[in-house]
C-alpha cells in the first residue's frame, strides 16, 4: 500500500480537545417534561437495525462539565474512554464529535501518527476543561450561539476511523506488530444507550463535529437520529468534513477505509452504494429524514483536507467541492452549505469570526436550527 500523508497535527489531542469546557445551568430533563407524541420514523428507515437499547440515564450536576466513564468504550490502544456532558433545563441536545485525523496502516497510525491516540480519560478531559480552551467555540455558553442554553455532549476521538469503524486491525511494520482498535462506531453505540435513556424525547437534536468529527457526524447521523425517535426536530452540521463525490475521495483510500475500519458493517447498512460513492449517504439521509436540516461548512481550498485526500491542489479541491454542491447538495430540499474561499480548516472553533458573502456563520446556523424559511446556501462566485 502506498504511503499517504494525511491530516497534520492541527487536530491532535491538545488542539482538538479545545472544544471541552464551560459552565451554565444544567441538569437532565425529567420524565414529565417528555409527553409529546413521537414523530413517525417508520417507512424507509424501518428495515434498518434497531437503535441501541437503553442503559441508565446520565445524572450530572448543573452548571458544569462532567466526565462520564464508559467501561464498554475503547481507545485505539485498549483503554476505556467516555464523554463530557453539560446539562441544562432545555429540551434540546447538541452532540459534538471531536476531530483528530485518521489512520489506516502501520505508517499512518504509528510512524506519521496522523490520528489522535488514547488514552483520553477523566484527567485529560478535566485538564482541558480547566484551561479556558472553550472560549469562543461553538460550546461556549458565553457566546451568542443558538446552543448556549442547550444540553451539551462532547464525544472524544481516539479510534482513527472518523467515528465510524468496527474492526480491530493488526498493522505490521519496522519489525513491529500492533493492534489498533478502530471502534468509533461501537463507542457511539455505547454512549447512545445512556443518552437515549437520559433524553427520551427532545424538542431539537443537533449532531455536529469538526474535521474527522464532521465526517463522523454525517456517517452516523442515521444511527443518532434513530436513537432519539421522539426528537421533534433534528439537524446535522458537518464542519469541514466534506464527503466528496466518487473518486474525488481516491478509490484506494476509500477501499482501505472499508477494509481496515469495516465501514461495510456501519455505513454499509444505511448506504450499500457508498463504497463506490460516499456522497450517496447524503441523498439517503435526505430521503430518510426529509424534515431534518443537513448542512456542510467548508473552506474551498482547505489545505488540511486536500492533503488528507491524496494531495489535491487548491484548484482541484475547490472544483470537487463545487461539484458536491451543484450535483449533490443543491438538488436535496433539506440540505445547504456555507462555503468560504480560504485554505483554513474548521469553523466551529471560532464561529463568530466567520462570514461569507456578507452572511455571518452564527446567523446562518441560527437560521438552520430555527426553521427559517430563508435559510439558503452560501458560496463564493466560481
Amino acid at each position: 500500500m502506498r504511503k499517504v500523508v494525511t491530516l497534520p497535527a492541527w487536530s491532535l489531542l491538545a488542539a482538538s480537545l479545545a472544544l471541552l469546557a464551560c459552565t451554565a445551568p444544567a441538569a437532565p430533563p425529567t420524565e414529565d417534561q417528555h409527553n409529546e407524541p413521537p414523530p413517525d420514523l417508520s417507512g424507509p428507515a424501518a428495515d434498518l437495525s434497531p437503535p441501541p437499547p437503553e442503559g441508565d440515564p446520565i445524572v450530572a450536576p448543573r452548571g458544569q462539565w462532567t466526565w462520564v466513564d464508559f467501561p464498554d468504550s475503547t481507545c485505539n490502544e485498549g483503554t476505556p474512554t467516555g464523554i463530557g456532558v453539560n446539562w441544562s433545563n432545555s429540551k434540546n441536545l447538541l452532540i459534538y464529535l471531536m476531530g483528530g485525523g485518521a489512520c489506516w496502516d502501520y505508517t499512518t497510525c504509528y510512524v506519521l501518527n496522523t490520528a489522535t491516540k488514547g488514552p483520553i480519560r477523566r484527567q485529560e478531559f478535566e485538564a482541558v476543561v480547566g484551561n479556558g480552551s472553550l472560549r469562543g467555540t461553538i460550546l461556549d455558553r458565553d457566546l451568542a450561539t443558538p446552543f448556549r442554553d442547550w444540553n451539551l455532549v462532547f464525544v472524544p476521538y481516539c479510534t482513527g476511523d472518523l467515528h465510524s469503524g468496527d474492526h480491530d486491525a493488526v498493522y505490521e511494520g519496522g519489525g513491529q506488530r500492533q493492534t489498533w482498535r478502530h471502534r468509533g462506531r461501537a463507542n457511539l453505540v455505547a454512549y447512545l444507550k445512556r443518552l437515549r435513556a437520559t433524553f427520551p424525547a427532545l424538542d431539537q437534536l443537533v449532531l455536529t463535529g469538526s474535521s474527522a468529527g464532521g465526517y463522523g457526524a454525517t456517517l452516523n447521523h442515521d444511527l443518532v437520529r434513530r436513537s432519539f425517535p421522539r426528537a421533534a426536530q433534528a439537524h446535522l452540521i458537518n464542519d469541514c468534513g466534506p464527503i466528496l463525490i466518487g473518486d474525488d475521495v481516491p478509490r484506494l483510500l476509500r477501499e482501505t477505509w472499508y477494509t481496515q475500519w469495516r465501514l461495510d458493517r456501519t455505513v454499509g447498512e444505511l448506504c450499500p452504494e457508498c463504497r463506490d460513492d460516499m456522497s450517496k449517504v447524503l441523498g439517503r439521509l435526505s430521503a430518510l429524514y426529509p424534515l431534518d436540516r443537513l448542512s456542510l461548512l467548508a473552506f474551498t481550498q482547505d489545505r488540511v483536507i486536500r492533503t488528507y485526500l491524496g494531495g489535491k491542489s487548491a484548484g482541484e479541491f475547490e472544483a470537487a467541492l463545487n461539484r458536491l454542491a451543484s450535483q449533490v447538495l443543491d438538488p436535496l430540499p433539506n440540505a445547504r452549505y456555507f462555503y468560504i474561499r480560504s485554505e483554513s480548516h474548521v469553523m466551529l472553533f471560532q464561529p463568530a469570526a466567520h462570514t461569507s458573502q456578507g452572511v455571518r456563520l452564527l446567523d446562518w446556523i441560527g437560521q438552520q436550527v430555527g426553521g427559517d424559511a430563508g435559510w439558503r446556501s452560501v458560496r463564493p462566485p466560481f
